[in-house]
Protein backbone atom coordinates (compact mmCIF):
# COMPACT_ATOMS: atom_id res chain seq x y z
CA UNK A 1 0.00 0.00 0.00
CA UNK A 2 1.55 3.52 -1.04
CA UNK A 3 2.06 5.57 1.66
CA UNK A 4 1.64 9.88 2.60
CA UNK A 5 4.10 10.28 5.05
CA UNK A 6 3.28 13.81 7.31
CA UNK A 7 5.96 14.75 8.82
CA UNK A 8 4.73 17.25 11.75
CA UNK A 9 6.59 19.63 14.58
CA UNK A 10 5.63 21.93 17.02
CA UNK A 11 5.47 24.99 14.32
CA UNK A 12 2.30 26.54 12.35
CA UNK A 13 2.80 24.22 9.51
CA UNK A 14 1.36 21.24 11.12
CA UNK A 15 -2.13 21.10 10.34
CA UNK A 16 -1.25 21.85 6.72
CA UNK A 17 1.17 19.48 6.67
CA UNK A 18 -1.81 17.22 7.27
CA UNK A 19 -4.07 18.67 5.18
CA UNK A 20 -1.91 18.31 2.24
CA UNK A 21 -1.27 14.64 3.14
CA UNK A 22 -4.76 13.87 3.15
CA UNK A 23 -5.40 15.41 -0.27
CA UNK A 24 -2.45 13.04 -1.68
CA UNK A 25 -4.38 10.40 -0.19
CA UNK A 26 -7.76 10.80 -1.24
CA UNK A 27 -7.47 6.86 -2.86
CA UNK A 28 -8.63 4.53 0.24
CA UNK A 29 -5.86 2.27 -0.76
CA UNK A 30 -3.24 5.01 -0.05
CA UNK A 31 -2.56 5.32 3.63
CA UNK A 32 -1.26 8.34 5.79
CA UNK A 33 1.72 7.72 7.96
CA UNK A 34 2.10 10.79 10.79
CA UNK A 35 5.50 10.70 11.72
CA UNK A 36 7.64 13.50 14.36
CA UNK A 37 10.69 12.72 14.60
CA UNK A 38 12.25 12.84 18.00
CA UNK A 39 14.90 14.41 17.49
CA UNK A 40 15.67 14.85 21.85
CA UNK A 41 15.23 11.00 21.81
CA UNK A 42 18.96 10.50 22.93
CA UNK A 43 18.14 11.94 26.86
CA UNK A 44 18.43 15.52 26.14
CA UNK A 45 16.24 17.79 27.63
CA UNK A 46 13.31 18.93 26.27
CA UNK A 47 12.34 22.45 26.33
CA UNK A 48 9.15 23.15 28.67
CA UNK A 49 7.11 24.89 26.00
CA UNK A 50 7.81 21.92 23.56
CA UNK A 51 4.78 19.21 23.61
CA UNK A 52 6.08 16.18 23.88
CA UNK A 53 5.80 13.73 20.24
CA UNK A 54 2.20 11.34 21.59
CA UNK A 55 0.49 14.68 21.73
CA UNK A 56 1.91 16.51 18.46
CA UNK A 57 0.91 12.89 16.76
CA UNK A 58 -2.66 13.00 18.40
CA UNK A 59 -3.39 16.25 17.58
CA UNK A 60 -2.21 15.47 14.01
CA UNK A 61 -4.00 11.86 13.83
CA UNK A 62 -7.88 13.32 15.14
CA UNK A 63 -7.06 16.14 11.88
CA UNK A 64 -7.23 13.62 9.47
CA UNK A 65 -10.00 11.58 11.17
CA UNK A 66 -11.99 14.24 11.22
CA UNK A 67 -11.55 14.95 7.34
CA UNK A 68 -12.32 11.51 6.49
CA UNK A 69 -8.72 10.25 5.61
CA UNK A 70 -7.68 6.61 6.20
CA UNK A 71 -5.76 4.38 7.12
CA UNK A 72 -3.41 6.28 9.15
CA UNK A 73 -0.58 5.12 11.30
CA UNK A 74 1.86 7.35 13.42
CA UNK A 75 5.32 6.90 15.13
CA UNK A 76 7.69 9.23 16.31
CA UNK A 77 10.94 7.47 16.05
CA UNK A 78 14.01 8.80 17.48
CA UNK A 79 16.87 9.99 15.54
CA UNK A 80 18.06 13.25 12.75
CA UNK A 81 14.76 13.93 10.93
CA UNK A 82 16.03 13.20 7.37
CA UNK A 83 17.19 10.11 7.93
CA UNK A 84 14.51 9.09 9.83
CA UNK A 85 11.74 10.41 7.51
CA UNK A 86 13.62 8.94 4.53
CA UNK A 87 13.66 5.30 5.95
CA UNK A 88 9.94 5.26 6.44
CA UNK A 89 9.60 4.33 2.40
CA UNK A 90 6.77 6.82 1.78
CA UNK A 91 5.56 7.58 -1.92
CA UNK A 92 5.35 11.04 -0.93
CA UNK A 93 6.72 12.91 2.07
CA UNK A 94 4.64 16.53 2.75
CA UNK A 95 6.42 18.83 5.14
CA UNK A 96 5.94 22.92 5.77
CA UNK A 97 7.93 25.09 4.12
CA UNK A 98 9.25 26.64 7.04
CA UNK A 99 9.80 24.47 10.59
CA UNK A 100 9.28 25.66 14.24
CA UNK A 101 13.14 26.96 14.14
CA UNK A 102 11.95 29.63 11.41
CA UNK A 103 7.82 29.39 11.00
CA UNK A 104 7.97 33.59 10.65
CA UNK A 105 10.42 34.09 8.05
CA UNK A 106 8.83 34.14 5.03
CA UNK A 107 11.17 33.24 1.70
CA UNK A 108 13.41 31.21 3.96
CA UNK A 109 13.11 27.39 4.59
CA UNK A 110 12.97 25.30 7.37
CA UNK A 111 16.67 23.95 7.70
CA UNK A 112 15.62 20.19 6.83
CA UNK A 113 14.26 21.55 3.27
CA UNK A 114 17.55 21.29 1.23
CA UNK A 115 18.97 17.93 2.92
CA UNK A 116 16.05 15.68 2.30
CA UNK A 117 15.96 16.55 -0.59
CA UNK A 118 19.58 16.30 -1.25
CA UNK A 119 19.47 12.81 0.39
CA UNK A 120 16.42 11.45 -1.83
CA UNK A 121 14.65 10.97 -5.05
CA UNK A 122 11.32 10.40 -3.40
CA UNK A 123 8.76 13.40 -4.13
CA UNK A 124 8.43 15.82 -1.38
CA UNK A 125 5.53 18.52 -1.15
CA UNK A 126 6.33 21.84 0.77
CA UNK A 127 3.26 22.66 2.64
CA UNK A 128 2.15 26.71 2.87
CA UNK A 129 0.98 27.83 6.03
CA UNK A 130 -2.99 27.35 5.14
CA UNK A 131 -4.06 24.62 2.90
CA UNK A 132 -6.69 25.88 -0.04
CA UNK A 133 -8.09 23.84 -2.19
CA UNK A 134 -6.01 22.72 -5.02
CA UNK A 135 -7.91 22.98 -8.19
CA UNK A 136 -5.01 23.96 -10.63
CA UNK A 137 -1.42 23.46 -11.14
CA UNK A 138 1.72 24.66 -12.72
CA UNK A 139 4.47 22.00 -14.18
CA UNK A 140 7.90 24.13 -14.50
CA UNK A 141 10.61 22.55 -17.01
CA UNK A 142 13.48 23.45 -18.14
CA UNK A 143 14.26 22.57 -22.04
CA UNK A 144 16.45 19.57 -21.33
CA UNK A 145 15.08 16.14 -22.68
CA UNK A 146 16.77 14.75 -19.96
CA UNK A 147 15.08 15.82 -16.98
CA UNK A 148 11.57 13.82 -17.24
CA UNK A 149 10.51 13.19 -13.44
CA UNK A 150 8.21 15.77 -13.00
CA UNK A 151 6.22 15.00 -15.73
CA UNK A 152 6.45 11.16 -15.08
CA UNK A 153 5.34 12.09 -11.79
CA UNK A 154 2.41 13.99 -12.91
CA UNK A 155 1.15 11.15 -15.32
CA UNK A 156 1.14 8.67 -12.72
CA UNK A 157 -0.25 10.44 -10.16
CA UNK A 158 -4.03 10.33 -9.66
CA UNK A 159 -4.43 13.36 -7.78
CA UNK A 160 -3.41 15.53 -10.17
CA UNK A 161 -5.23 14.00 -12.99
CA UNK A 162 -8.42 15.42 -11.21
CA UNK A 163 -7.37 18.83 -12.21
CA UNK A 164 -6.09 20.83 -14.99
CA UNK A 165 -1.82 21.83 -15.31
CA UNK A 166 -0.32 24.23 -16.92
CA UNK A 167 2.64 22.48 -18.21
CA UNK A 168 5.53 25.69 -18.77
CA UNK A 169 8.58 24.60 -20.44
CA UNK A 170 10.86 28.10 -19.30
CA UNK A 171 13.27 28.76 -21.80
CA UNK A 172 16.40 31.38 -22.92
CA UNK A 173 17.32 32.62 -26.08
CA UNK A 174 19.61 29.74 -26.61
CA UNK A 175 17.38 26.91 -25.75
CA UNK A 176 14.84 25.56 -28.33
CA UNK A 177 12.14 24.50 -26.05
CA UNK A 178 10.23 22.77 -28.87
CA UNK A 179 11.34 18.97 -28.28
CA UNK A 180 10.64 19.22 -25.26
CA UNK A 181 7.10 21.21 -25.43
CA UNK A 182 6.01 18.13 -28.00
CA UNK A 183 7.37 15.55 -25.49
CA UNK A 184 5.59 16.96 -22.37
CA UNK A 185 2.22 17.10 -24.67
CA UNK A 186 2.55 13.54 -25.79
CA UNK A 187 3.13 12.54 -22.04
CA UNK A 188 0.20 14.17 -20.38
CA UNK A 189 -2.60 14.51 -23.33
CA UNK A 190 -4.74 12.37 -20.95
CA UNK A 191 -4.72 15.02 -18.53
CA UNK A 192 -5.57 17.57 -20.88
CA UNK A 193 -2.58 19.63 -19.83
CA UNK A 194 -2.15 23.34 -21.61
CA UNK A 195 1.60 23.09 -22.40
CA UNK A 196 3.48 26.18 -23.82
CA UNK A 197 7.08 27.85 -23.43
CA UNK A 198 7.96 30.86 -21.37
CA UNK A 199 10.83 33.01 -22.13
CA UNK A 200 12.25 33.41 -18.67
CA UNK A 201 15.86 33.91 -17.03
CA UNK A 202 15.32 31.08 -14.29
CA UNK A 203 13.20 30.03 -12.01
CA UNK A 204 12.60 32.47 -10.08
CA UNK A 205 11.45 35.30 -13.10
CA UNK A 206 9.21 32.25 -14.43
CA UNK A 207 7.51 31.22 -11.29
CA UNK A 208 7.08 35.21 -11.13
CA UNK A 209 5.41 35.83 -14.58
CA UNK A 210 3.32 32.72 -14.49
CA UNK A 211 2.11 33.63 -11.09
CA UNK A 212 1.48 37.03 -11.84
CA UNK A 213 -0.77 36.32 -15.45
CA UNK A 214 -2.35 32.97 -14.30
CA UNK A 215 -1.82 31.69 -10.83
CA UNK A 216 -1.89 28.02 -9.88
CA UNK A 217 -2.79 26.43 -6.50
CA UNK A 218 0.47 24.08 -6.40
CA UNK A 219 3.26 24.28 -8.18
CA UNK A 220 5.57 20.89 -9.72
CA UNK A 221 9.17 21.22 -10.69
CA UNK A 222 11.95 18.69 -10.45
CA UNK A 223 14.91 18.39 -8.23
CA UNK A 224 16.88 18.95 -11.65
CA UNK A 225 15.23 22.24 -12.04
CA UNK A 226 15.68 23.78 -8.53
CA UNK A 227 19.02 22.74 -8.23
CA UNK A 228 20.68 22.12 -11.55
CA UNK A 229 24.20 22.96 -9.35
CA UNK A 230 24.86 20.36 -6.69
CA UNK A 231 27.72 22.53 -5.19
CA UNK A 232 24.93 25.30 -5.49
CA UNK A 233 21.85 23.63 -3.76
CA UNK A 234 21.83 24.82 -0.74
CA UNK A 235 22.24 28.64 -1.81
CA UNK A 236 19.67 28.02 -4.51
CA UNK A 237 16.87 26.00 -1.88
CA UNK A 238 17.25 29.28 0.64
CA UNK A 239 17.36 31.86 -1.77
CA UNK A 240 14.54 34.04 -1.03
CA UNK A 241 13.85 34.85 -4.68
CA UNK A 242 10.28 34.31 -6.41
CA UNK A 243 9.90 30.84 -6.05
CA UNK A 244 10.06 30.75 -1.87
CA UNK A 245 8.30 34.40 -1.83
CA UNK A 246 4.99 33.07 -3.26
CA UNK A 247 2.55 31.36 -0.50
CA UNK A 248 2.24 28.18 -2.97
CA UNK A 249 2.57 24.50 -2.16
CA UNK A 250 5.51 23.46 -4.10
CA UNK A 251 5.82 19.82 -5.02
CA UNK A 252 9.73 18.24 -5.83
CA UNK A 253 9.91 15.45 -7.70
Amino acid sequence: MARILACIDNSAYANSVCDHAGWFASDPDIGVEVMHADEQGDGRARSAETPKPFVLIDRAVRRLEEEGVGPITAAAPPGPFVEVAISRGAAVIVLGKRGSDSGSERGRLGSSIDPIVRATSTPICLASKVFLPIRRAVLLLDADLAHRAAVSFAAAEPRLSDIPIDVVVMATAADDPGPKLEWARSELKAAGSHVFPLSADGLDEAVTRYMESRSADLIILSRAVVAPDPAARLARIEDGGGLWGVRTPVLIC
